[in-house]
């Protein structure tokens, strides 16, 4: 019995490596996102424009909060190349343009991300303004299942980068 319920697993195009992906979302009706986090995991494919090499991470997870009156956008271990430390970061308050059904889009010619960092009076995290990684041209939408975003962040130091993540929606546990 295992061995066949290890089989039907290993033939899901639907889980990899224990991931589960939604087959449809609950969360945008009517192109209004209710309020409720949605998880996506997928790729993000980040170039840096003045060498045109390119870093993929393979595990990019992104998380979405907020409600109707606009996104919080989390980019969880996010770095634009190799060298830089992954980092917790967000949009904060970004707006949103209602869909059909269950899709949503954003645009932004500029914004000022958040990055989640030690508190100097010690003891625990705040998300604090980065105005010196801030995103430019920022563009992203939610269809159904799948969430696609772009944008371009010069980062100090190492260069212009531009990322671009497309990512499934993950099943609720």
């Amino acid at each position: 019995m295992s061995l066949a319920a290890f089989a039907l697993a290993a033939c899901n195009d639907e889980a990899d490596e224990g991931i589960q992906y939604a087959s449809s979302n609950p969360e945008i009706v009517d192109g209004v996102y209710s309020g409720r986090n949605m998880h996506f995991y997928g790729t993000a494919t980040v170039t840096n424009t003045s060498d045109g090499s390119i870093y993929t991470d393979p595990e990019a997870w992104f998380e979405f909060a907020g409600g109707d009156k606009g996104l919080v956008i989390y980019m969880h271990q996010t770095r634009f190349a190799a060298q830089m430390p992954a980092l917790e970061m967000r949009i904060y308050r970004m707006p949103y343009t209602p869909g059909a059904g269950a899709s949503l889009s954003f645009t932004a010619e500029s914004s000022v991300p958040q990055v989640r960092l030690p508190n100097e009076t010690g003891g625990g995290y705040s998300y604090q303004d980065m105005p010196s990684y801030t995103l430019t041209e920022v563009e992203g939408a939610i269809d159904e299942i799948v969430c696609r975003m772009s944008f371009t962040c010069d980062v100090p130091k190492l260069g212009t980068y531009r990322m671009e993540y497309e990512g499934r929606l993950l099943v609720k546990k």
